[in-house]
């Protein structure tokens, strides 16, 4: 018993001069324990320290997410609920969704469906559809007022002609013809279009509306609106007795891509006077400035004009010259023939316009030919 509280005395010692030597060590480097540093601080007014009670949880954020949890659980089985029904009344009524998606599906598919872009010579592109159009017509705005009931009558016969709707004229759709103007904007339509017009039986119908031409001048006709000046009448007269040379004009092809003519020309955007030449037979000048494309097909087109004014009552008489006079002036002086052809009478030059423009060269000879002859 003694040796055990001499045992615990000592280590008693020992731990008592450990702290003594700890605390003389620190107290010779200048230090002092972390406690009594806080301690001496919060006396000295350095620091300041918080003797309240340590926070307790804050419930209402506790109840918050709680709640939040519980209202993410609740919508989710709603949200299932709802599936679960709309899944069930699918499957009750197929018929009705079929019938649904049957009708979209036809409505789709009874649109009109797209061509690749189409580019023309002249370097227009145009997207075109090949939803089938009809073929234009001539004077479908209809005629004033001026117009008398005797001409009414007699255009509406002529408009409503078997014959006269087969050859389906150029010549009167330039100018008078508002569906012939909306499907020049597209180079499929004309195309369509000028297909149908050349493939008409030209001798037939230079026939059939050289008899127009000569029956409107009638009293019983349109006399009195000739007289009176109406423009509209004016220019049916002057798209009949037009009729070849436009015929042969507009069916010419672009030797270098078979396109027509006229249709590169109409739709050519960068350079719209390209079209203002296939305007001379119906008496209507080249305007100042107009610079067509110095190509083939306005020496092709200038050469059907200058074999038709060989026939000296059509418009063209009036117009050529000066329209490939100043053609030469854009293209040099020797593109096209800046000169009439020589004069004929109208019946030897009847099948002049409709000779191909290779064959150009011989028509002239064989008019001074005639010429000669007479």
């Amino acid at each position: 018993m003694y040796i055990d509280e001499q045992l615990i005395e000592g280590q008693l010692q020992v731990q008592v001069q450990s702290q003594i030597q700890a605390r003389t060590a620190a107290s010779e480097l200048g230090l002092e324990p972390l406690g009594s540093t806080f301690a001496r601080l919060a006396r000295s007014g350095t620091i300041l320290v918080d003797q309240s009670p340590p926070p307790k949880p804050n419930t209402h954020e506790h109840d918050l997410d709680h709640e939040l949890d519980l209202d993410l659980r609740l919508g989710a089985d709603d949200l299932k609920k709802r599936a679960e029904t709309s899944s069930g009344s699918s499957s009750t009524s197929p018929s009705s969704s079929a019938s649904s998606t049957i009708s979209t599906s036809t409505r789709k598919s009874s649109s009109s469906s797209t061509l690749a872009p189409t580019s023309t010579s002249s370097g227009i592109v145009a997207a075109e559809t090949t939803a089938a159009q009809p073929l234009p017509t001539p004077f479908d705005m209809g005629f004033n007022n001026n117009i008398t009931s005797n001409c009414a009558s007699f255009m509406s016969n002529m408009l409503s002609n078997n014959t006269f709707k087969q050859c389906l004229p150029f010549s009167l759709l330039l100018q008078n013809s508002n569906s012939f103007f909306q499907a020049s904007k597209s180079l499929v339509r004309i195309t369509q279009t000028l297909d149908f017009s050349c493939a008409a039986d030209v001798t037939l119908c230079t026939s059939v509306l050289s008899s127009f031409a000569s029956n409107i001048t009638a009293p019983s006709a349109c006399a009195s609106d000739l007289s009176s000046e109406n423009p509209l009448v004016q220019q049916a007269l002057l798209g009949l007795k037009a009729y070849k040379p436009l015929y042969s004009a507009s069916c010419l092809r672009n030797p270098a891509t078979s396109a027509y003519c006229f249709a590169d020309a109409i739709t050519n955007a960068s350079n719209p006077t390209d079209s203002y030449i296939y305007f001379l037979p119906l008496n209507t000048s080249l305007v100042g400035g107009s610079q067509p494309t110095c190509d083939a097909c306005l020496q092709n087109t200038m050469a059907v004009f200058e074999a038709a004014s060989a026939d000296r009552t059509q418009a063209l008489a009036s117009t050529y010259v000066g329209a490939a006079s100043q053609v030469n002036v854009n293209c040099g002086p020797q593109f096209v023939n800046a000169s009439l052809a020589e004069a004929v009478n109208s019946a030897a030059v009847s099948n002049l316009h409709t000779q191909p423009a290779g064959s150009l060269g011989l028509v002239a000879l064989l008019a001074v030919l005639i010429t000669w002859l007479l």
